[in-house]
């Protein structure tokens, strides 16, 4: 037996944390006895597809939030190993084609309520465009006034017209200010029909084809700009076309744009759609301050979304389209609903079975005419099981009487927030670092780093 030296210092104990963690495993019943029958490739491709089925197989509630973007097959009530009671799933089988990104709340729709006029200011100048006019709208509003639903409700509005139009949507970020031509980026993918997560094959071999459809013969020298615009890898041959010079490559992404929307044009109407402008970065807006420059004589509808933040790089974009088009731009100012307007939302929104009429008002008097604040009420209320769907319709449980409704969209978002498991608190908190948009393998990275 040894004596410590009283002076040597004692080393701290082991320190440990305690995380919950997620183990994915395919549970063949009587995989012993059929292993043992079959070859090993075999067995391998079966549990492969045991893993594939999991993979793509999501609850009810996952389903609820994402139906409107994947195309999906309800495989009904699972018994779960672990899970007392049965769980109601689908089966992802692929990305709608027809999906849109949309603010409002699946399952709860409301028809739009008073931008009646707004909506049809906007037709009209559809029409001038129809007739061979270019033209340039600026639908201007603080947030959660319905900027979005306003131009939803448009392109919506003109598919059901059957008249022939391209929609074009380029949307910026919040951190985008800081991301050179990201908003440029954004309308060339919609342009050619990919979004942010198509890999880089997918998104060369849709700009060559769109461009060869388009441009014919003279397809490679805009390929070139476009393919370095959108960072794609290029031949030597391809390369050489691009100019050194920043200045010279900024004309040729210009001059690309408008080739393409020209040609575009020529076979009917093109919408392009500039959303959250007050966060477009400023190498984005002068590649649009020219191109908006040469809309004037092609049928184009160009339509600038922004809050009124005239410090913003934007707001060039909207200085601009008043020097170019004068008294033929549309400004639509968006203003708080009035109060038998909000009264009639809310009333359409919270057509709910049971809802206390004590509830209704006080939703009503916090949201002061944003319907953004509406659907945030509604979609908390949600979360925590006060407002339940049994079939088609929604009902108040009594829980609805004990929940507190928050002052404000920024408390109601803290609210929903704080009712989050730990570690996905956490996921949150990283993700905010990134910003609005990224890709998963980013965020995977950052929390396995954090993580070890």
């Amino acid at each position: 037996m040894s004596v410590s030296d009283p002076t040597t210092p004692a080393r701290p104990a082991a320190s440990s944390e305690r995380r919950p963690i997620t183990v994915l495993f395919a549970d063949i019943a009587g995989s012993t006895a059929i292993a043992e029958r079959m070859d090993p490739e075999d067995w391998t491709v079966l549990v492969g597809e045991a893993f594939k089925r999991m993979n793509s197989t999501i609850t009810s509630g996952t389903h609820r939030f994402v139906s409107a973007l994947v195309e999906s097959v309800d495989v009904g009530m699972l018994e779960l190993k672990g899970k007392s009671d049965s769980v109601h799933a689908y089966e992802i089988t692929g990305l709608r084609a027809d999906a849109v990104k949309s603010r409002g709340l699946l399952g709860v729709r409301a028809p739009m309520i008073g931008r009646d006029q707004q909506l049809a200011k906007l037709e009209e100048v559809f029409s001038i465009v129809r007739a061979g006019q270019g033209r340039v709208a600026c639908v201007l509003g603080e947030p959660g006034l319905g900027k979005s639903r306003l131009l939803a409700e448009l392109h919506a509005s003109l598919r059901r017209s059957g008249a022939p139009v391209r929609w074009i949507d380029g949307r910026c970020l919040s951190y985008g200010e800081t991301v050179p031509y990201h908003l440029v980026v954004d309308v060339v993918r919609s342009l050619i029909g990919v979004n942010v997560a198509a890999d880089e094959g997918h998104v060369a071999q849709a700009l060559e084809t769109q461009l060869r459809d388009l441009l014919g013969d003279t397809w490679a020298e805009n390929y070139a700009y476009l393919a370095h615009l959108l960072s794609l890898p290029l031949a030597p041959e391809m390369r050489a076309r691009i100019s050194s010079i920043e200045m010279e490559a900024i004309k040729r992404y210009v001059a690309s744009l408008v080739n393409v929307l020209r040609a575009m044009s020529a076979r009917g109407p093109v919408v392009l759609v500039c959303d959250d402008v007050h966060w477009a970065d400023s190498a984005s807006v002068d590649v649009l301050l020219t191109v908006e420059a040469g809309l004037a004589a092609l049928p184009v509808l160009l339509i600038l979304s922004s809050r009124v933040e005239r410090a913003s790089a934007g707001w060039r974009l909207i200085a601009g389209a008043r020097d170019v088009f004068g008294d033929a731009l549309t400004e639509i100012r968006l203003e708080p609903l009035s109060l038998e307007d909000s009264r009639t939302l809310v009333s359409n929104l919270l057509h709910i079975e049971s809802l206390p009429v004590e509830i209704r008002e006080l939703i009503l008097a916090k949201a002061e005419g944003n319907p953004f604040f509406v659907e945030e009420v509604i979609r908390m209320l949600m979360d925590r099981g006060a407002i339940v769907q049994q079939g088609d319709r929604w009902v108040a449980t009594e829980r609805v009487a004990t929940i507190e409704i928050p002052d404000t969209i920024h408390g109601l978002l803290l609210a929903r927030i704080d009712k989050l498991p730990r570690e996905s608190k956490r996921t949150l908190r990283v993700a905010s670092v990134i910003g609005r948009q990224f890709g998963v393998t980013i965020l995977e990275r950052l929390l396995d780093t954090k993580t070890s």
